[in-house]
């Protein structure tokens, strides 16, 4: 699991990962005495021998895979992994095995499924309230507006927000820029132990794949990256010329970038977009008031768009982060198929040497180039966020302020309350 953490945590949007160890109730008894040996009070507690090893080896299997966990290198992979489960379905519904149903783990999984489903249903019905308060306040605040006097308010609110949506663009652009001087020079760091390693990092994965022919020459093939059959994991030589730009970028890279938008780093772009807001603290106006509603229809408008980017930004970090291999294998392209093609005695070494020479040459344009292009995608994501923010928002402003009741609409208030009572209950599950 160790090699794919990239792809699940910088690279990917996996928040956790809990295992499930299955047919934990399908053991042959004396088959399991005899290889484990077995012993101790799970044994003698009246229950029977079969419960017994059933209990012995969910014991040993969970705590071989958490230990599994506790030695890895990534620290990812130890933030990722919530449980181990290990289910004994046979016994859920075997009666005779004298298991509590609460040991078969299979009641904890299902509490567990329970919730994820829980916690999804509630953010999208949170969501889809929000929308509905916001028509709700927007319908409101037309009916309120029968002022002719009020225009001239009305084109003062309505610059004062205008106003407040370029101070708060300007700031958040401000943090962003923070966040692209501190990700570029961990990315220089990157790039000059690259140029200065690169070499000695890759000989020893050729090095790795030699004893078969065919396993370097599928490696070239395939353009850096080839999974053996015998092997517990892929051999992956883009992964590896891009290992000194991981080592310094992947801790920034999180803290800017983390999966989950609850985890607050300090620096994350969704603690950012968070922050950014065009209601200017300390205004109230009257519930009665137009203005009160317009206000409430804004609120309502940002946390739609906030949401919806914060979302978004997940999906488009992983294309940030997948630049760096991207750029490197697409540079090594024509080195592989070169070293695809040697035949005849001797062809696995040249193709090492061939590879070799390759990064040799390479090596003081094609890490810059990688760090060119992440950093561009970077910058992309970041104009793309205030970008958005700007255009949505301008327009919930525009139509905030550019209508006016023509005809008589029905009064919403108690509608509105209903769905702020709705959202508190929602907010509290």
């Amino acid at each position: 699991m160790e090699h794919c953490m990239q792809d699940l945590g910088p690279g990917g949007q996996c928040k956790t990962i809990n295992f499930i160890c299955t047919r934990t109730d399908d053991i042959n008894i004396k088959e399991y005495q005899r290889s484990a040996r077995p012993s101790g009070d799970q044994f003698t507690s009246g229950k029977n021998l079969k419960t017994a090893c059933i209990h012995h080896r969910n014991k040993t299997a969970k705590d071989s895979v958490k230990n599994k966990f506790e030695t890895m290198k990534s620290k990812d992979f130890r933030r990722f992994t919530a449980d181990v489960f290990t289910v004994s379905s046979k016994a859920y519904f075997d009666a005779d095995l004298q298991m509590d149903q609460n040991e078969t783990e299979i009641p904890k999984l299902q509490d567990l499924l329970k919730n994820t489903n829980k916690s999804i249903r509630r953010e999208l019905t949170r969501d889809y309230v929000n929308q509905a308060k916001g028509v709700l306040f927007f319908i409101q605040s037309i009916k309120l507006d029968t002022n002719e006097g009020m225009a001239k308010l009305k084109a003062t609110v309505c610059k004062d927000y205008y106003e407040s949506l370029e101070k708060a663009l300007k700031e958040l652009n401000s943090q962003f820029n923070s966040h692209y001087k501190i990700i570029e020079q961990c990315f220089s760091k990157g790039v000059e132990k690259s140029v200065e390693q690169c070499v000695s990092t890759t000989k020893p994965v050729i090095a790795s794949v030699k004893p078969s022919d065919k396993t370097l020459q599928a490696l070239c093939k395939n353009k850096g990256y080839y999974w053996p059959k015998n092997k517990d994991a892929p051999v992956d030589l883009n992964k590896c010329l891009a290992k000194h730009i991981y080592e310094n970028i992947d801790e920034e890279f999180n803290l800017i970038f983390p999966v989950d938008s609850k985890i607050k780093t300090g620096k994350s772009v969704q603690e950012q977009i968070d922050k950014f807001s065009i209601i200017q603290n300390g205004t109230v106006y009257a519930p009665s008031s137009m203005l009160y509603h317009i206000q409430n229809f804004m609120k309502t408008e940002e946390t739609k768009v906030k949401t919806f980017l914060k979302s978004d930004v997940v999906q488009r970090k992983i294309n940030i982060y997948s630049l760096i291999q991207t750029t490197i294998q697409d540079q090594m392209t024509a080195g592989y198929k070169k070293a695809a093609e040697k035949r005849g005695l001797g062809a696995m070494g040249k193709r090492e040497t061939t590879i070799i020479e390759t990064i040799e040459l390479l090596k003081d344009s094609m890490f810059k180039d990688a760090k060119i292009q992440f950093l561009k995608e970077f910058k992309s994501v970041t104009n793309y966020i205030g970008k958005t923010l700007k255009t949505e928002l301008s327009k919930s402003v525009e139509r905030s302020f550019s209508q006016s009741s023509k005809a008589s609409l029905m009064d919403v208030s108690t509608e509105i309350e209903t769905l702020e009572t709705l959202s508190e209950h929602i907010a509290e599950i």
